[in-house]
C-alpha cells in the first residue's frame, strides 16, 4: 500500500465519465489522486484542481498547483476529451478546431507541462485516452475519429522520443461505455442537408448502443493494470468483444472490405 500512497496522479476530464470512475477506484486503492475540471464541483471524494486544458495559463497554474501540494507527478492520464457529430460537408472548421483544441491539444499542453518534471525525476507515466474510432474513419464522426487517430500517432512518437529519461507513455483505447459522453458532444446538422436523416438516425443508434455499454471502471481496472506495469505496451483496447474485433478485423481483411461492414451496420 506504502508504493501506491506514493504514486501522485493525474486525470484530467476527472469530473464525469470514465475519468471519474478512473480517479474513484484508482483512489479506493490507496493511490494519490487528483481530477480535474474546469467547474467547481462537489466532493467526489478526490481532490478536484481546477484546469482547462484548452487553455496554457490554466495547466500551467493546475500543474503548479499540483506540484506545490505533493512535489512530484508520477502518473499523468489525459482523459479529457468531446465528441462531435455532422457530415464531412458540413463541417464547420471554427467548430471542429474546438474538439481537436480539447482532444489533441489539450493533452500536449498537459504532457508538455508534466514532462520536465517527469524527466528530471527520472521516472513517469503518460496514459493518453484515445478511442476505437482512432482506428477507423467512422461516419458522421470524421473529426472526433481524426482529433483521436491524432493522439495516438502522438503518444507513439513520444514514446521514443522518451526513452532516454527513463519516462514512458501508451494509449488506452476505449470502446463505447455507460457515461454521459452525449451530453457534451458537439453535433452539426444544418436543417437543409441532405445527410440530416442519417445523422439523425445514427445519433440515435449510437445513444442507445452507449447507454446499454458497459460499466466505465472496467477502463479504471485496466489503468490500475496499466500503472504496475514496469514497460508498458504501446496501445491498449477496451471494450466490448465486437468492438475489440473489429480493430482486428480492419487489420486482417483491409479497407474496402471493412468499409462494407460499417456501411451495413451503421444502414447506410
Amino acid at each position: 500500500m506504502a508504493y501506491r500512497q506514493e504514486k501522485v496522479i493525474l486525470v484530467t476530464g476527472g469530473s464525469s465519465g470514465i475519468g471519474k470512475s478512473i480517479c474513484q477506484y484508482l483512489t479506493s486503492k490507496g493511490f494519490k489522486v487528483y481530477g480535474t475540471s474546469r467547474k467547481a464541483q462537489e466532493d467526489l471524494g478526490f481532490p478536484l484542481l481546477s484546469i482547462d486544458v484548452t487553455d496554457d495559463e490554466s495547466v500551467k497554474l493546475g500543474v503548479e498547483e499540483l506540484l506545490r501540494r505533493e512535489g512530484r507527478i508520477d502518473v499523468l492520464i489525459n482523459n479529457a476529451g468531446i465528441g462531435m457529430m455532422g457530415a464531412v460537408e458540413d463541417s464547420i472548421p471554427k467548430d471542429s478546431l474546438k474538439v481537436f483544441e480539447t482532444n489533441v491539444f489539450g493533452p500536449l499542453r498537459m504532457m508538455q507541462t508534466v514532462l520536465p518534471t517527469m524527466r528530471a525525476q527520472k521516472s513517469g507515466l503518460i496514459i493518453n485516452i484515445g478511442s476505437i474510432a482512432g482506428y477507423m474513419g467512422l461516419p458522421y464522426r470524421s473529426i472526433y475519429s481524426a482529433t483521436k487517430a491524432s493522439l495516438g500517432m502522438i503518444t507513439e512518437a513520444l514514446r521514443m522520443e522518451l526513452k532516454p529519461y527513463n519516462v514512458k507513455a501508451c494509449v488506452l483505447d476505449p470502446g463505447d461505455y455507460s457515461t454521459s459522453i452525449a451530453q457534451h458532444r458537439q453535433v452539426n446538422i444544418p436543417e437543409q442537408s441532405p445527410y440530416r436523416s442519417s445523422v439523425v438516425a445514427l445519433e440515435k443508434m449510437i445513444d442507445e448502443e452507449v447507454h446499454s455499454s458497459s460499466d466505465p471502471m472496467e477502463v479504471a481496472l485496466l489503468i490500475e493494470k496499466i500503472i504496475s506495469i514496469p514497460e508498458p505496451k504501446v496501445r491498449y483496447i477496451s471494450g466490448k468483444f465486437k468492438q475489440k474485433l473489429s480493430v482486428a478485423i480492419k487489420h486482417w481483411i483491409g479497407g474496402k472490405f471493412f468499409e462494407n461492414i460499417l456501411v451495413k451496420h451503421y444502414k447506410l
